[in-house]
């Protein structure tokens, strides 16, 4: 298969050093559950289960792009780049709907375990789930047979990436200055039998797609348009009964909720920022505006 010439492959083969660490031995499934959940109901880092990881967003970040946004959420980093509509390649037919070809990559040293350099199944999994949560919130009538692309790349997996990255999208869409009808966050929850764990981290999201010995185990991801109050992208993996599920969604809705002032902020510090640009624009064009009227009236007076 061809390599992609755009990242950096590593080799074709090799063997992660963390399998030599004495400390990573071979653990039962309940030395694991203790080691990342305490007996307080408390997690590695301090947090209640029902709690978040902080969140760090920039946008703006790539200059060749139409529109970027950096997300941090703990030791996740998800950088997003969106581009200016073009022509559907291979179109034969009028599409009255843009298009969005959403792209989402993990870097070869996003985590532990090595990641192939070409894509693969749970990568093309994240992208379609990316371009469903985005569709319903684009204004794609306004790019009729036309198509906007959307490129994620995960720096940094420690869980949550595919619900960051949405994040991100969102804001790099916003900042591109691409017409939507509401702004994009999403929340991931991992459940544990009967706990229901916000904001998992890799090593959380290991526990709850291996915990067969629960009956309720899996993650679930929720993508939420705020304003309009609407799910455009759900996804469930493992097996969680509708009751819990349910509940799950009910706080993940919450957590959702509480990442809309975040977002609302960085859009419009980065609107007030180009407003200000504009406006030292237009002072300096007539202020040279003025130097040349000077010069000409000085220069026609000594002619006199």
């Amino acid at each position: 298969m061809p390599q992609d010439t755009k990242r950096i492959n590593g080799p074709e083969a090799s063997t992660s050093y963390w399998v030599h660490y004495k400390a990573n031995a071979a653990k039962t499934f309940e030395d694991r559950l203790s080691d990342a959940i305490g007996q307080d109901g408390k997690r590695k880092d301090g947090r209640r289960l029902q709690e978040s990881r902080k969140y760090y967003a920039k946008v703006g970040v790539v200059s060749t792009a139409k529109g970027s946004a950096y997300v941090e959420l703990g030791n996740t980093k998800v950088i997003v780049s969106v581009f200016d509509p073009r022509e559907i390649p291979k179109q034969n037919k009028f599409n009255e709907l843009g298009e969005l070809f959403c792209d989402f990559k993990f870097s070869p040293f996003a985590s532990l375990v090595r990641k192939n350099p070409q894509t693969d199944a749970r990568e093309r999994s994240m992208a379609t789930a990316l371009a469903s949560a985005l569709n319903p919130s684009v204004c794609r009538h306004l790019f009729p047979n036309l198509q906007i692309d959307v490129f994620a790349n995960v720096l940094e997996d420690d869980g949550s990436a595919l619900s960051v990255a949405i994040t991100a999208a969102g804001l790099a869409l916003g900042d591109a200055c691409i017409p939507m009808f509401d702004i994009v966050t999403a929340a991931t929850a991992g459940i544990l039998g009967n706990r229901i764990i916000v904001d998992p981290t890799a090593e959380e999201e290991a526990l709850c797609m291996d915990g067969y010995t629960e009956y309720n185990h899996g993650l679930v991801m929720i993508a939420k348009l705020p304003t309009l109050d609407q799910v455009p992208e759900i996804r469930q993996y493992g097996s969680v009964d509708v009751e819990t599920l349910w509940e799950t969604c009910k706080q993940l809705n919450t957590n959702c909720a509480d990442l809309v002032p975040i977002v609302q902020q960085l859009l419009v510090s980065k609107v007030k920022s180009r407003l200000r640009e504009l406006e030292v624009g237009s002072d300096e064009e007539s202020e040279n505006g003025k130097d040349k009227e000077d010069k000409t009236g000085n220069s026609s007076g000594e002619e006199k």
